[in-house]
C-alpha cells in the first residue's frame, strides 16, 4: 500500500477513536451535498439524518408552501418552520445546513443553542427570484448573519473562497474557513452505465453537458473539427467517467461538486487558461455566475479551477489550437498518478478541518 494511503488510513482511524458519535440533522436542497455530508458522517462515525427539502411531503417543511418558494427564507417562513419542527430539531446534537445558507435562518432567528454548522455553497443570501413570495433577503437576515459569525455555537464554512469574498462585499463577515468536498472516491462502477457502449472511453474526452458546452458553443461538434474524440451527455455518477481519457470543461462557476469527485478518481481536466477564460467570457452567450469579479475585480484565483496550488494537476489551454497540441503531448499515466496523489493529500486536510468542527 502506498505511503500516503497508509497515512490516510491511520488518520481516519485516529480521528474516529477521538470523537464521540453525534446525532446530526442535515438540511439541504442539493443531492450532491446529501451524499457528501452522509459520507463525512460515516467517516467520523456520526449518525446523520438528512432532510433533502425537495423530497419532503408537500407543505411539510413550512406548513403552507412547496417547490422553489422554500429557497426564500423570510422572517415569517423561518418562524413557521421553527414552530412546526422545533421539538424535532432539539432531538439532535447538531445541525448542518448546506447548499443555500438561508436555511440557517430557521435556527439563527429562533435562538437555537446547539452547534450549528452553515456550509455556504451558493452565495449566503441566495434567493429564487422566480418564486419570491416574501421580503427576502431582508435587513434582518443580513444582521443575523453578521451576528452568527460571533456566536460560539455557530460555525460558518465556505465551499470555496469566493463565498467569503462575496459576503464581505455585502458587508457581512463570514470568516475564512473553507472546506471543499472531500468524500472518498466511489470504489465500484455503476450497476448501469449511461455511456453508450460504442464509446471507447480510453480514447475519448468527456464534455459536461452544461450551458457553455452546449449553448455558448457546440463543444462536441467543435472537438470533432479539431480531431478530438469526445462525448457529451448523461453519465451515472463519477465512476461512470473514470476511464475517460480526460474531461474538457468551460467553467461556469467558482467550483462544483463534480470537480472533486473527478480528481479523486485521477481524471485529467483540460480547461481554458485564465487569459483564454477572460476572452471567452467577453464573447456573447458565455455564462459565468459572476463574470464581473473575473473581468474587472481580478479575483480569478478565488476559483477552485485557478488556484495556484492546482496548476500541476490541471492542463490549461490558451486557445483551441493549444488544446489540440496539449491533448497530443500530455503524459496521461503520469498526470493521473499526480492527480490521485494530490487528491488524497487534500482529502486528509479537509477531513482534519471537519474533525476540528465536530470536536
Amino acid at each position: 500500500m502506498p505511503l500516503i494511503a497508509l497515512f490516510c488510513c491511520f488518520f481516519l482511524s485516529s480521528i474516529q477513536a477521538e470523537q464521540k458519535p453525534l446525532k446530526i440533522l442535515h438540511l439541504t436542497f442539493h443531492q450532491g451535498c446529501v451524499k457528501e455530508i452522509a459520507a463525512i458522517g460515516k467517516i467520523f462515525g456520526h449518525e446523520v439524518t438528512t432532510w433533502w427539502i425537495p423530497s419532503l411531503p408537500p407543505r411539510f417543511f413550512d406548513g403552507t408552501s412547496q417547490g422553489n418558494a422554500l429557497y426564500n427564507i423570510g422572517h415569517e417562513r423561518a418562524e413557521r418552520i421553527w414552530n412546526l419542527h422545533k421539538e424535532t430539531f432539539e432531538q439532535f446534537d447538531a445541525v448542518i445546513t448546506s447548499d443555500t445558507a438561508p436555511l440557517a435562518r430557521i435556527f439563527l432567528q429562533n435562538g437555537f443553542q446547539k452547534p450549528l454548522i452553515v456550509w455556504i455553497c451558493c452565495r449566503f443570501d441566495y434567493s429564487d427570484q422566480q418564486s419570491l413570495d416574501c421580503d427576502f433577503p431582508d435587513p434582518e437576515f443580513y444582521q443575523l448573519f453578521n451576528q452568527a459569525y460571533l456566536q460560539e455555537n455557530v460555525t460558518i464554512v465556505a465551499y470555496t473562497a469566493f463565498e467569503h469574498y462575496y459576503a464581505e462585499k455585502k458587508g457581512v463577515k463570514t470568516g475564512n474557513l473553507i472546506i471543499t468536498p472531500c468524500a472518498p472516491e466511489p470504489s465500484s462502477p455503476p450497476l448501469v452505465s449511461f455511456i453508450p457502449p460504442t464509446i471507447c472511453k480510453e480514447e475519448t474526452f468527456f464534455l459536461p453537458p452544461y450551458l457553455n458546452e452546449t449553448s455558448f458553443i457546440n463543444l462536441n461538434e467543435h472537438c470533432q473539427t479539431l480531431g478530438i474524440s469526445s462525448y457529451l451527455g448523461r453519465y451515472n455518477g463519477p465512476s461512470d467517467l473514470k476511464d475517460f481519457k480526460g474531461i474538457i470543461h468551460l467553467p461556469y462557476a467558482w467550483s462544483n461538486l463534480a470537480l472533486f469527485e473527478n480528481i479523486a478518481l485521477g481524471i485529467p481536466y483540460f480547461i481554458p487558461s485564465p487569459s483564454f477564460l477572460k476572452t471567452l467570457i467577453m464573447q456573447k452567450n458565455y455564462w459565468h455566475t459572476n463574470p464581473t469579479c473575473i473581468l474587472h475585480e481580478n479575483q480569478i484565483a478565488l476559483s477552485e479551477w485557478y488556484q495556484p496550488e492546482r496548476e500541476e494537476i490541471f492542463i490549461y489551454f490558451d486557445s483551441w489550437e493549444d488544446l489540440q497540441e496539449k491533448i497530443k503531448t500530455t503524459d496521461y499515466p503520469a498526470l493521473r498518478e499526480k492527480i490521485k496523489s494530490y487528491a488524497k493529500h487534500y482529502q486528509s486536510i479537509m477531513l482534519e478541518k471537519w474533525s476540528q468542527i465536530f470536536m
